[in-house]
């Protein structure tokens, strides 16, 4: 028994070792030769966050409190989702000569495409956080965005594994995506408060799990609230279920990926 544990900790540290490799040398690849570097990551972000905070202030006047952190929280959740959701998409193709010569599960490329995103996601996030307490409040309610923050991790997770597999299979794949990210994005209230969208509009935002996220990053980080109990478990619930469903499709799939690559 002591044997297969010692065995089981050596596989976990490989593969955490495995992952940590890649995402790294994603990371570095990503911003290799680049003047500005990892400040791109975050210049994306801000220049949407400009173009939209201008023509919802000013054009078309959007009345949601705290509008400017509101719309500013919506956008840094959003781009990671679309960011690491897009980089995993190819990631197996990417890595095809890698798992080629080397065996281990294919799920951890899978995995260090996801983390490549999130190495900006969790700076971003650190940032925001601290625009909101330098320029709004702190309160004990804003330990809670860990809550949404892991939710969204998941979700976009479960989503990167279920494309990545659809994209081996079907290359239009990524053009499908592409749009889907633009209709999504609209149908999400990133830029709107769902509550004061038209019926239809209102019930699709409450459903979309992203949209749920955001209610409850906001609710914890901007406006000090706390959404009721049944609302944060049926979003846990479906974000772990729909992770769980995505593996499992990986997996069925994962002896497949090589004669498709």
């Amino acid at each position: 028994m002591s044997h297969n544990l010692r065995h089981s900790k050596s596989t976990w540290s490989r593969n955490i070792a495995i992952v940590r490799e890649l995402a790294v040398a994603d990371f570095r690849l990503k911003y290799h030769d680049s003047v500005l570097g990892y400040f791109w990551s975050m210049l994306n972000p801000l220049a949407l966050f400009l173009v939209y905070h201008f023509v919802f202030s000013y054009l078309f006047v959007v009345e949601v409190p705290k509008f400017t952190l509101y719309l500013l929280s919506g956008i840094v959740f959003w781009n990671f989702f679309a960011d690491a959701t897009l980089s995993a998409m190819n990631s197996l193709e990417a890595k095809a000569s890698l798992t080629k010569k080397i065996y281990f599960p294919r799920v951890l490329v899978v995995l260090a495409s996801t983390a490549t995103a999130f190495f900006s996601f969790i700076i971003n996030t650190s940032l925001l956080i601290l625009v909101v307490q330098i320029v709004d409040h702190v309160s004990s309610a804003q330990l809670l965005v860990l809550l949404p923050l892991v939710l969204i991790v998941i979700l976009t997770l479960g989503v990167a594994l279920i494309l990545s597999v659809l994209y081996i299979y079907f290359r239009d794949t990524l053009q499908i995506w592409n749009v889907a990210l633009v209709v999504g994005f609209w149908l999400t209230p990133v830029v709107y408060n769902a509550l004061l969208a038209p019926e239809p509009l209102k019930n699709v935002a409450l459903l979309n799990p992203i949209g749920r996220i955001l209610v409850l990053l906001r609710a914890y980080l901007v406006f000090d609230d706390f959404p009721p109990i049944s609302f944060v478990i049926t979003t846990v619930l479906f974000c772990c279920g729909f992770l769980i469903v995505a593996y499992w499709l990986f997996s069925r799939n994962e002896q497949n990926i090589p004669e498709y690559l």
